[in-house]
This record gives C-alpha cells, structure tokens and sequence, in this order.
C-alpha cells in the first residue's frame, strides 16, 4: 500500500481517477492506529508545501473532535503537542504556517481547561516578548487563533497576557497591533466583571489600530472592527465610555468616499447595531443628529444612472446609499420617533425647497424608510404635509427623484393605515396617469421604464390596504390592469399587472365578481403548457393570484373551478422542480380549503405529503465554514465521518462542527417552508373534519420548526401548531386529546414569549394564545400551571421583562440618568399591544368572579399607560383594552368603577381622535356591564358625551358616541331626558363607518318598540331610513345583527301595521 504522503499526492493531482484511487486509500490510512503522528510528520518535512498544508488540515479536524484526541496515548499526545510548536517556528511558507496554528488551537480547546498544556503558553509569551518583529507577530498571530477556538478555556490565563496587548497594540508593526486587537475580539464574548477591568484601557488603543489599519489594510480594519459589534453585544459596558468615540469615527469612515465600500459599510453596520442595542446611549451622548446627517448625505451619494440600472438586490446592498438607508430604517424602529423624525426634517425640508436632486432623492428616501417604525407618530402628527410632499415628488420632471417618491407612497401605504386612504383621490389618478403613459409607451416599441416596478408597488399597496374604500376605483383600475396585460407587452409588466389584480382582489373581494371571467382567461394562458423560462415569474405570479382570487371572490363564484384549480396546480407543483412555484401552490392549496371546505379530504393524501416534505426539507441549505481561503481548496469533508463508530458518551461535549462557523438558507426555501407551515394551518381550519386523521403527521415535524433559525419559520410553526389544537379540541370527544396537544403547546409558546430575541415571533406567540382562549374557551386554562403561564406572559410582556424587551432596555442598567417614562420604540409598543388581546380572550374564558381578580392585578400596569405624557397608542391601547374588558367582568365592576370611569371620561377628552374613539366605547361598555353602579352618573356622562357630540369631526368617534349613548338608553331609560337625546341622536345616524356599532343601534330601536315608546313612533320614517341603510351594509355584519333587523322589520309590520322592505 501506498504511503501516506504518496496518497495525499494522489488525492491533489488534478485528475480524477486518480482522485477517486487516492481518496479510497485515504479513507483506509485515516484508520490506522498511528495516523495523527503520521500526519504530523507529514506537515513538518514533506518537501511539497501543498502537502505538508494538506496534512495539516487533516489532522487538524480529525483533533478538533475530542474522542481522537482522548484515544491518543500520553506519549502521542506530547509528542504532537512539541512537534507543532517545533513546526510552527520552522516553517517558511504562511499558508502552512497558519495551519500548523489552527491544529495547535484545536488542541488547546481540550487541553488547556485542564492546564493540560502550560507549554503552549510559555511559548506564546516567549514569541510574544522576542525583540524580532516577526516572532512577536507570529505569537499574537498564534494567541488570536488560540482565543478564537478556545476563548473560554484561554480567559482564565488572561493576566500575563495584559501588558503584551498593551505593548502590541502600539507597535510600529502593524501586523503585531492588528492580531493583538483580533486576540481581544475573539475573547470578548467570554470576558466576565474580573477581567472587564483589565481588558477596559485597552479599547481606546484598539481604535486607533482601526484608524492606522483603514489605510494601511483595509480587510484587516473590517475584521477588527467587529470588536465594537462584539462589545455592543455582550460586553456593553466595556464599551460605554468610549462610545461616542467609536460612532464618531464610523461617521467619519462612513463619508470618505475613496475608501473601500466595504469599509464604509461596516461602519454603517455598527451604527445599525448602535441603534439597535444602545439607542439611550445614542440619544444621551448626542449622536443622533450627526448619524441623521451622515446618513441623509450618504443616501445622496446614489447617482441618476445607478437608480435606472436593473442591479440585483445583492449587488445593491453593497452600496453604502443602500445600506445608510438601512440604518435609518433601523433607527427608526428603534428609537423613539420623535428622536428621529424631528432632526430628520431638518435637512429633508430643505432639500424639498431645493433644487439639488440627489438631496431631494435622499430626502424621500429618508420619508420612506422611517414610515414603517415611526408609522404611529407620522399619522397622528405630519401625514397631511408628508402626503402632500411625496404627491408632489410623484409628479417631479427628474425619474431619480420622480420613482423614489413612488417608492413613499407604497411605504406609506402598506404602514399608515387607515388615514393614507383619506387622500385616495390625490394619489391614484396620478398613478393611473403613470400606467396610462406606461401602456402608450410600450405600444409604440420604447423601453419599459424602470418606474415601472414603483409605480405598480405603490399601486399595490395603496390598493391593497383601502379594503372596501377601493370599490368606487375598481373600473379604472382594472382597465388600466388589463391594458398592460396586453400580449405583446413584456413578460415583466404582465407579471406586475397580474399581481396588481390580485393585491386589488384582497381588498375588494366580492366587487370582483364582474371582472372574474375575464381575469380567469388571462390566468389560464400563463398556468397551462409549457412556458419558457422567461416565462416561469409569470406562471409564479399568475399561481399566486389564483389563490387570491380563490380566496377572495367568494364561495359561490369561484367553486364551479375548483375541482379544476387543485387539479392543474398539482399538476404543476409535480411537474417542475421550483420552490417558489412551489410555495404559490401551497397558497392555492390554503385559498381551496376556504371554498372546499371538507370537501377538500379527497385531495388531501396528495398535498399533506407535498406539504410535509417542505416541513423537512433541508434543501437550500448551505454550511458556512470557517476555513481560511488557503485550507478550502483540501478535501477533507467526509473522509473523516466514518473511520469509526462514536459513543454518544465519549462524544457528549464533542463540537461535531467545530469547521461550520453558520448556515444560510436560500429566501425562496424559506419562503417555501414558511408558506407550507401556513397552509397546513389553513387546512386544520377549514377542513377540521378530515384533516383530524392527519394532525398527529403533521405536528412532530412543525414542533421541530419552533426553534428554527429563521424567525418567519418559528411564528409559522407556531400558528400552525395552535391550528392544530383547536382542530382537535372542535372534534366530537376531542377535550381529552386537546389536554394532551395544549400541555406540549402552551409551555412552547409561552417558552418563545419569554425567550425569543424577535419581537415578531413573541407578538405571533401572544396572538396563538389569543386564538386559543377565544376558541377552546376554559380548556385552555383547565390544567394545572396553564392560566398561571398565561398571566405570567400578560404581566412579563407590561412589565417589559421578556427577552426582546430586555434586549432593547439592555443598557438601562447601565445609565445612571434613565427616566421609566422615556418613550419606546413603536414596535415595543405594538407588543404591548399584542400582551392587551389576551387578557380580555382569557376574560372571557372564565367567570366574571374568576376573572376579577386577575384584572385587579393586571390594572395598575395598563392604567399606568393612561397618563398625560403617555404616547397616543398607550393611551389608545390601555383604552381600547379596558373597554373589551367590561364584558367579562359583567356583574363584578363595583370595586373598579372609581377607576375605570375617571380613565374613561379624562381620556374622552384627549386631543386624539382614536384615544377619544376608545375612550368613549369604554365608557358605553361601562355603562353597559356595570348598569345601577353608573346610575348616579347618567346626569355627568349624558353631558360629557352631549359636548363630545358638538365638537367631535372624526367620523368613528361620532359612532361610537352614538353608540353609548343607545347603551345608556337600554340600560337605564328613565335617566335618559329621552326628548332631548333621542332626536339629537338620530340626527347623527345612520353611522358613517364603524359598523359593527350598528347592531347597538338596532338594539336600541328594538327595545324602544318593544316597549311601545313614542319616540319610536314619532321617529319611525327616520329610523326606516337608518335601518335600510344598515341592510346595505349587511356583509360586513355578524349574522346576529341581520337576525335583529329581519325581526324589528316582522314585528314593526305586524304591531304598527309599516310594511318595511325585505333587506
């Protein structure tokens, strides 16, 4: 048999049988007994460096993995051990050198826990002291490959090593300096108080290393700036007093325009992660307004030419313009909006009034990337004026400045619902206009323009948020949309123009009916025969309105194709191998279950494995490793997995991949899984009765999917999991096996509430437990622990002590000046929020004797958000949640009238509309639920709610006044000066918009005419009106509220002898 080095030789020749020849020899030789000295003395004296590196790397992942080395004798061990330190100060060639390395470190991770090895570390410091330049440097070098593998291990021998980083990292040498900073990165994450004190006067010098490396070598200055993310990350308070330093320079990186872009983008990075984990640091040290004003020019550096490329989305995020936009979306959504908004305008406004057009460019760049984190305050405090700004950009001469307007107006649209919709007729006729002008163009043979994409984003968005307020602009929309679906349009516009339908369909859903027929034709030409491969988008996008439409047209149009529909697209899905075909399938599947209902069992054997498969797949999957460019080129991958069996014991602290330093998923994969995980959902909702026989499948492999590493993919899996126990609990005899899939489910979610670092995953969680309680009722809380781990969610989430929470508050333990009451970002808002649904759903899961108690915990926390300097969505918030509150605590509100009525009617005087809103529906439910307790107040609250009447504008508000003042007159008649409310009443009906109210204005009719009051009577022409109003808005009510209208018009027909029209 050949010897081992011939054999490496064998396996590095550039051909393949001799490949194949030398990697079956290997796999025997790595079995012998003697292999790691073999390959030791291989990677010190072989005469080809190629190999001596080869043999290096071999050894080095065979004794990463700690059962190879623990069977190594004790002579072994230290001759391994003295014969790499020998190598390392012999060998002349880098790339060897730099391997011989990462074989000691891998070593060192077993040993030096144990102070197995103290030779290594004398010979570090040795290297480390030595007066020549090239030693020391190989010493730092060694010492930072040491920390990067066996951090945890090295801290404890730190001292000695303190006053050479302080040395090194002034050292003329930079190469000394840089792996002296490296050393320190690698250690942070494993440095505790004792050693924060030593490692503290080392920072500043790390920063000037960054300054001498950014001109010196700039992939080094990259990777040494990862110490400051390193810092912000585990050990803040190392960093704390020289972080206004460390922004400050990446200001300054981030501007210099003849640095690498990589260079810039790190910087910008590290503002992101500021941002993100120190936002009071940022405020308090004063760095907001110099980051706004580096990031507002650097979103001006993007040229005209780069705006109209058609780059890919990975090419874009390399541009600093595109990442400074990044940073300021993250600001953001993590500061508080007024921190942001506020200096902001200070150089957008400006740039309006100017003529400068990249400024301008910047400008309504900057409006549409705060929209979705400052969503809240822009639409209570600037909407009008930001809406009229980006209306003038849509129209502006210049496409650069023109498209990144357009770009707003999606932006604005998807995040400031529902107030964007009142300016609907500013907006869409210039949008029409931009599409009209479009098909002109295409018609005559020019260039589809690149403002196309925006113009059909904000079309979409726009449409898609207005719901039914879009009726009236249905027509011109879909002409315009089938204008540009003509045949000889490109591939690209119809793919926009399909979408656009199905965008428009998710608002309107029924008015579609008349445009159904003809949107079927278009959509069968792309979803049946073969496509080219130009061609495949549109059959995607095409795939993907279909189950819009399915979902939305209703049951009755659309189910004559459905046994069509789920036959073709099967056919699809198993035809072509795309996951994001794939994925719009899995969305058709879900959007059939709304129309099939059971129906849907034939087809299930076929979808639940398509579906399962996504669930499990590892497709798209790819291991990042951490070996260095020099090693990547050695195979080495699976020569060392099956040399031998490994005890489970042996190998319990074993890093199995010690060379994988992370993974990454392809987004159309994810999406893929993401999307299967939902329709399984879909199916367990609408088609309970045989999807049951397929729950136990399905639920081992999405519990897997809970701890994924992709937040979209855990909020999915829960979803679905949460589905899936209440399609068991709707069974006949379900309750015993719904205890069963609840004591799995509610320890997870509540485990992802209190530990999931995503804010969208714990907001996903809270809203699964919300559904649970809504729709098992008390099973929910039935075993023991259950309602305990619910509270506990509610109070963690108020008290802002769950994981994502602390992680933003991080820094408050540090700062000496915090104020409780500075302002939250709005997403910690909207989780707040989230934590509110559940209370009134577990309210009503219980008794209202069981309950009370638990709200009298809970209240203190949610009237907190009630005061004067709260923000409008606290207040809106702890308003809208008292008031569903009232229900369930019907009979037991005595001990928290004092402080539910003055919240309520202190709160109906707010200079908010929604708080105003909120408040008044509060205080109407209070009255309602709380009946004699309010009596001695009628007097107060028909005068509160009589001058809100005469100065309220806001059409919901107005409602809701209507509404509470029908409750008072249901719940206590006689304390009602009926002729001077009641016509005051209907003068300001029928209601304008909150509809749902209209079932307590029916409410109130019937009890009047069941009673036989005049008012009825005298008033009946006017209420006739009002009521057949409200028939006209019959789809959008309850099917108890059309039960109350058919019945008043029977018994007004039959006592008063009025014939009412049938509805």
């Amino acid at each position: 048999m050949s010897s081992v080095d011939e054999i490496l030789a064998k396996v590095l020749e550039p051909d393949n049988e001799s490949i194949k020849t030398g990697t079956a020899e290997l796999k025997e030789a790595l079995k012998r007994p003697t292999i790691c000295p073999t390959l030791l003395h291989i990677g010190k004296y072989s005469p080809s460096p190629q190999i001596r590196q080869y043999a290096l790397v071999l050894l080095r992942k065979r004794l990463a993995k700690y059962y190879h080395w623990e069977k190594l004798t004790l002579d072994f061990k230290h001759s391994i051990k003295s014969g790499l330190l020998d190598a390392l100060t012999r060998e002349p060639e880098t790339s060897v050198r730099n391997s011989t390395a990462q074989v000691i470190a891998s070593i060192a991770k077993h040993e030096l826990e144990d102070r197995k090895w103290p030779e290594l570390l004398t010979f570090i410091q040795q290297l480390c002291c030595q007066g020549k330049a090239n030693e020391k440097e190989l010493g730092l070098y060694l010492l930072s490959i040491v920390a990067d593998s066996a951090g945890e291990e090295l801290k404890v021998f730190l001292k000695p090593f303190i006053s050479i980083f302080h040395s090194a990292l002034q050292d003329s040498n930079i190469g000394c300096a840089y792996y002296a900073g490296m050393t320190l990165k690698n250690l942070i994450p494993y440095i505790g108080t004792e050693e924060a004190t030593m490692v503290q006067p080392l920072i500043p010098k790390v920063l000037v290393v960054v300054k001498n490396l950014i001109v010196n070598d700039g992939a080094k200055a990259v990777n040494l700036m990862e110490i400051w993310e390193e810092l912000l990350e585990t050990e803040v308070s190392l960093l704390a007093p020289h972080l206004k330093a460390v922004a400050e320079l990446c200001l300054e990186i981030a501007t210099k325009r003849d640095l690498d872009d990589t260079i810039r983008i790190k910087a910008l990075n590290f503002i992101a992660t500021l941002a993100r984990l120190k936002k009071k640091s940022m405020i308090k040290n004063k760095l907001v307004s110099p980051i706004l004003q580096t990031l507002f020019v650097l979103m001006a550096e993007a040229d005209e030419e780069e705006e109209d490329e058609d780059e890919d989305e990975q090419v874009e995020s390399t541009k600093p313009c595109i990442v400074a936009a990044q940073t300021l979306n993250q600001m953001a959504l993590h500061l508080p909006p007024d921190k942001v908004i506020t200096p902001l305008l200070q150089w957008a406004e400006p740039a309006f009034k100017g003529s400068d057009i990249r400024s301008q460019h910047a400008a309504y760049a900057a409006l549409a990337v705060v929209a979705e984190g400052c969503a809240e305050h822009i639409r209570t405090k600037y909407l009008p004026a930001f809406v009229q700004c980006v209306c003038n950009g849509i129209k502006h001469p210049q496409a650069h400045v023109r498209n990144t307007a357009l770009y707003a107006v999606g932006q604005f649209s998807e995040h400031l619902q529902p107030d964007i919709n009142k300016y609907a007729n500013d907006i869409l006729p210039v949008l029409f206009e931009y599409l009209s002008a479009t098909c002109v163009s295409l018609a005559s043979g020019q260039k589809v323009p690149r403002s196309i994409d925006r113009v059909f984003y904000a079309l979409e968005t726009f449409c898609e948020t207005m719901e039914e307020k879009l009726v009236p602009f249905v027509p011109s929309l879909m002409d315009h949309f089938f204008a540009a679906l003509n045949p000889a349009y490109p591939f690209h516009v119809k793919e926009l123009a399909i979408s656009a339908i199905g965008a428009t369909a998710n608002a309107v859903g029924k008015a579609m009916v008349p445009y159904f027929s003809r949107i079927m034709e278009h959509l069968k030409v792309y979803l049946s025969g073969q496509l080219t491969l130009e061609e495949m988008s549109l059959q995607v996008q095409a795939l993907d309105t279909l189950g819009v439409i399915a979902r939305t047209i209703g049951e009755q149009t659309f189910r004559p194709f459905a046994e069509e529909c789920l036959h073709f697209t099967l056919s699809l899905v198993q035809s072509q191998d795309d996951p994001d075909l794939r994925k719009c399938a899995y969305g058709v599947f879900a959007s059939l279950a709304c129309v099939l209902k059971d129906d849907m069992a034939a087809a299930l054997p076929v979808i639940i494995p398509l579906l399962m498969k996504a669930v499990e797949s590892n497709e798209g999957v790819t291991a990042q490793l951490k070996d260095d460019d020099d090693e990547s080129a050695f195979p080495a991958g699976d020569l060392l997995d099956d040399d031998e069996d490994v005890s489970p014991m042996d190998n319990e602290d074993d890093d199995e991949d010690s060379d994988v330093a992370g993974y990454t998923v392809e987004n159309a994969y994810l999406e893929e899984k993401e999307e299967a995980c939902l329709a399984l959902r879909e199916l367990a909702l609408q088609a309970r009765g045989p999807f049951i026989s397929y729950v136990e499948q399905c639920s081992g492999p999405i519990y897997k999917l809970v701890d994924y590493g992709h937040e979209d993919i855990r909020r999915a899996a829960l979803s679905a999991l949460t589905e899936f126990t209440v399609c068991i609990g709707k069974q006949p005899n379900g309750e015993e096996a719904c205890l069963v899939a609840l004591a799995v489910l509610i320890p997870k979610l509540s485990e992802a509430i209190h530990t999931d670092c995503e804010i969208d995953v714990v907001n996903g969680a809270l809203d699964c437990l919300t559904e649970l309680l809504k729709e098992l009722k008390g099973l929910v809380i039935k075993t023991q622990g259950h309602l305990d781990a619910v509270l506990m969610c509610i109070k963690n989430v108020f008290s802002k002590s769950t994981q994502c929470q602390m992680m933003e508050q991080a820094e408050e333990s540090n700062e000496e000046e915090d104020d409780p009451e500075d302002p939250d970002s709005e997403a910690s808002e909207k989780l707040i929020e989230y934590a509110g649904d559940v209370l009134p759903a577990l309210g009503n899961a219980m008794t209202p004797q069981e309950f009370a108690p638990y709200f009298a915990g809970l209240l203190p926390s949610i009237l907190q958000r009630t005061k004067k300097n709260c923000t409008i969505a606290e207040k809106s918030f702890s308003a809208g949640v008292l008031a569903v509150c009232m229900e369930p605590l019907d009979g037991v509100l005595e001990p928290f009238v004092p402080h539910l009525y003055t919240t309520f009617t202190t709160l109906m005087r707010d200079s908010d509309s929604e708080v105003r809103n909120n408040s008044v529906f509060g205080l109407g439910e209070l009255v309602l639920h709380g009946r004699e307790l309010l009596f001695p107040n009628y007097p107060q609250i028909l005068q509160l709610l009589s001058t809100a009447l005469s100065r309220e504008d806001n059409p919901l508000a107005l409602d809701n006044i209507c509404a509470a003042i029908t409750r008072l007159i249901v719940v206590n008649i006689s304390a009602v000066p009926m002729d001077q409310v009641f016509p005051v009443l209907m003068s300001h009906l029928p209601l304008r918009e909150d509809f749902h109210e209209n079932s307590s204005i029916l409410k109130c009719f019937l009890f009047l005419f069941q009673n036989g009051h005049p008012l009825f009577v005298s008033h009946l022409p006017q209420i006739m009106n009002v009521i057949l109003t409200m028939a006209t808005q019959q789809e959008l009510q309850p099917d108890a509220y059309m039960w109350k209208l058919t019945d008043l018009r029977v018994q007004t027909t039959k006592r008063l002898n009025f014939t009412i029209p049938n509805f």
